[in-house]
């Protein structure tokens, strides 16, 4: 997931209805349209927030379809597993801030490794401000938990309806920040969409772009076929894997 989709993906669909009319709207009606998707009509001029729209629309019918749901347990274990993460990271970066400040302390440095030093230091405390030194062990506020496991149920959502799409069509995997996604899986998956009618792209113009993100191989990093990796990619949730 790339960071502009990131963004989308924080925010709420502005659906609208249209007085008069049986379908919905997303986006600005003042923008020209530039798809539909299950009776929405989706106003922009980005591709990539047309494809947003259409993808999250279409996944969302198709978890519906094939049942899937986050149970609290899942959620938990996913809240504990990054805790877990964080608590490991947080470990080495602490003995990273001694192991710094005892350079310095030692003295025999020149000017250009003091500075070197100073600066990672400097990088190495921030990070620590901005993580927090206490640990799991510390109280969390409702409000605080609440989020995480939102954050939780739209993470192991997703990763659940990726394994779907990949038991269902198979393909190649790349790497993504949000874990493994099934490229050709989605792509597929779309062209099937697209061909029953479930989605139209109107405005020509971002039809390229549009589908850019799938047919373009160069622009993403890709499990090794047949290796462990892949093989291994949907086989068990990552944050049940520690």
């Amino acid at each position: 997931m790339n960071t502009r989709t990131a963004r989308l993906l924080a925010c709420s669909l502005l659906v609208t209805m249209v007085p008069g009319c049986a379908h919905e709207t997303y986006g600005d009606p003042k923008v020209p349209v530039a798809g539909k998707v299950l009776g929405t009509v989706v106003h922009t001029q980005d591709a990539e927030e047309l494809r947003y729209v259409v993808l999250r629309k279409l996944t969302d019918r198709y978890a519906d379809d094939k049942g899937i749901a986050v149970t609290q347990a899942e959620k938990q274990a996913y809240v504990r597993h990054v805790q877990e993460a964080l608590d490991e990271d947080r470990k080495r970066q602490v003995a990273r801030r001694d192991e710094l400040a005892r350079k310095l302390a030692a003295g025999g440095l020149s000017e250009a490794e003091r500075k070197t030093v100073t600066s990672e230091l400097d990088s190495v405390n921030n990070f620590l401000a901005a993580l927090g030194e206490s640990g799991s062990g510390a109280a969390q506020d409702p409000e605080e938990t609440q989020a995480r496991e939102q954050v939780a149920s739209s993470f192991i959502r997703q990763w659940k309806i990726n394994r779907a799409l990949y038991q269902q069509y198979g393909g190649r995997i790349i790497f993504q920040q949000g874990g493994p996604e099934p490229l050709d899986a989605y792509r597929t998956f779309l062209e099937e969409q697209q061909a029953r009618g479930d989605f139209e792209i109107l405005n020509k113009d971002l039809e390229a772009a549009f589908w850019r993100y799938y047919r373009t191989d160069s622009i993403h990093s890709f499990y090794r076929p047949g290796g462990k990796e892949e093989a291994q990619a949907f086989a068990v949730p990552f944050w049940q894997s520690r």
